[in-house]
């Protein structure tokens, strides 16, 4: 009996033994982890997670046990946690899906933009050749002075103006109606043809109004018009469907006319596809500047540089009016080109590649290792590269550490809510200057032109206002879910 109660008592003690050095490693090695002279992290000792790269198993016990094989401080729930870090899993965000949101396609947009260029040329005509007919002794018949304007002016307006619309009708029809093996030839022969009869026809309007005004306005109009086939290119400027895509070409690469997003954590695919995105969202850019341009200036500009010289009008008023209608031009493409959907798009691919804050602090204490190309990186990692510290912010970071491109890509789109919000800023501001020059206003040609430009711009205000609601609803949500998810795997991790 009482060797009995001796032997219970001696294994008692060997208990709480082992399980007192037990929690004195698990101490001791929280203390050296956790140094005073910098965040010696397992992460920053033994690089971060990536397919290809090492883990945190180097350098931690990851299945939370000591070196005497009893289990340390955690629990089952930590170890989870602890192996979704090491196998990648926790460092993908989490992205919240964008509803479906109804967008204007490539036919209806020109549809809308060639009937906003003819009534935008329509209001601009009557501001420059408005007449005063209802008066009783008056020598008009009509209220526009139409013997002043030029035929061969409004026949290259109006050339200008519908030829996106034309080559995009054109371009559908054959992609409804031919087989997919044709259409590579046929819509090659419909842009050769289509470019040679355009060019045709804008080379025989300025030859007869090359006859009819003077050297300076004409040498003024071929140099606004070279700039803008410079800047944009003969092709796409003169059909403006640039990012417009075939049959063949959506089913591989595209859906719905949008870039594809690829959850990936291998580093070097995301940033691949981060150059992507970045090279198709500045052709989107490209086109939405030269085809508002390309529209103002026929509208606008090209009506008062042909008026005739003893022609007199108010200067201000139609200059005004030309700036207001590049600004209203340059807000409708730009809405068309970025929808939502494009724009999460864009939005994942940033929160994939994280960004580096580049610190000034060159302690000694403080570890840094090599930034390495292959790996992914939690967030708070500290690296080395080209001869500067930086941090990583983000639940994951794959851009390269002082590249501005990368930074920028992220800085625009880590919240595409405020990029629709600026946009929405800038549409509000342009329509209020309307509203009030329309209240301060009393002649009315000036009032029919800035009521029928406000009703334009209603529309491109609408599309905005839905699609700040939806953005900052659904980002204000999978902002919570990344700072809970951020705030699970520090703790873990570390």
């Amino acid at each position: 009996m009482l060797h009995e109660i001796y032997r219970s008592i001696h294994l008692s003690i060997n208990y709480k033994v082992i399980k007192i050095s037990s929690c004195l490693l698990c101490v001791i090695k929280n203390k050296w982890i956790n140094m005073p002279g910098g965040r010696r992290n397992v992460s920053s000792r033994t690089g971060p997670t990536s397919r290809s790269g090492s883990s945190y198993a180097s350098s931690a016990n990851v299945n939370g046990r000591s070196n005497s094989g009893e289990r340390a401080v955690g629990n089952g729930t930590d170890d989870r946690k602890l192996e979704d870090i090491c196998g990648g899993r926790s460092l993908a965000p989490k992205h919240v899906p964008i509803p479906v949101v109804p967008v204007d396609g490539q036919l209806t947009f020109e549809t809308l933009s060639l009937l906003f260029a003819v009534v935008a040329a329509c209001l601009q005509l009557l501001n420059l050749y408005r007449t005063v007919s209802w008066l009783p002794h008056s020598y008009n018949a009509y209220m526009m002075n139409f013997y002043l304007i030029d035929p061969y002016l409004l026949v290259f307006i109006l050339t200008m103006v519908t030829r996106s619309f034309v080559y995009t009708l054109l371009h559908h029809l054959i992609d409804a109606s031919l087989p997919v093996r044709w259409l590579s030839v046929i819509q090659k022969i419909l842009r050769a043809s289509l470019l040679v009869a355009l060019m045709s026809i804008l080379c025989w309007c300025l030859y007869h109004m090359a006859e009819r005004h003077s050297f300076i306005k004409m040498l003024c109009l071929c140099y606004l018009l070279s700039i803008y086939l410079v800047m944009s290119g003969v092709g796409a400027a003169l059909f403006d469907t640039s990012f417009s895509c075939g049959k063949e070409e959506r089913k591989t690469k595209y859906l719905l006319e949008k870039p594809l997003h690829n959850c990936s954590l291998n580093a070097s695919a995301i940033r691949a596809e981060v150059s992507t995105l970045r090279s198709d969202f500045n052709q989107r850019l490209k086109w939405a500047l030269c085809s508002s341009s390309g529209s103002a200036f026929a509208c606008g500009i090209a009506p008062i540089i042909f008026v005739p010289p003893h022609l007199h009008f108010n200067r201000l008023w139609v200059m005004q009016y030309a700036i207001l209608l590049l600004l209203g031009r340059i807000n409708a493409y730009v809405v068309q080109a970025y929808p939502v959907r494009y724009c999460d798009v864009l939005h994942r691919a940033a929160l994939h590649l994280g960004r580096w804050i580049k610190t000034e602090n060159r302690s000694s204490h403080v570890y840094a290792q090599p930034w390495n190309d292959t790996v992914l990186w939690p967030h708070g990692s500290i690296v080395r590269h080209n001869r500067g510290i930086y941090r990583s912010e983000g639940l994951c970071t794959a851009a390269e550490p002082g590249n501005s491109y990368h930074y920028r890509f992220h800085l625009l789109f880590n919240n595409p809510a405020m990029l629709v919000c600026s946009l929405l800023v800038l549409q509000l501001v342009m329509m209020c200057v309307q509203l009030f020059i329309l209240l301060r206003t009393n002649e009315w040609y000036q009032i029919l032109s800035m009521v029928l430009l406000l009703i334009m711009n209603h529309y491109t205000l609408f599309k905005l206002i839905r699609d700040y609601l939806i953005c900052s609803r659904v980002y204000g949500v999978e902002q919570i879910i990344q700072e809970k998810s951020q705030m699970v795997v520090n703790p873990v991790a570390q």
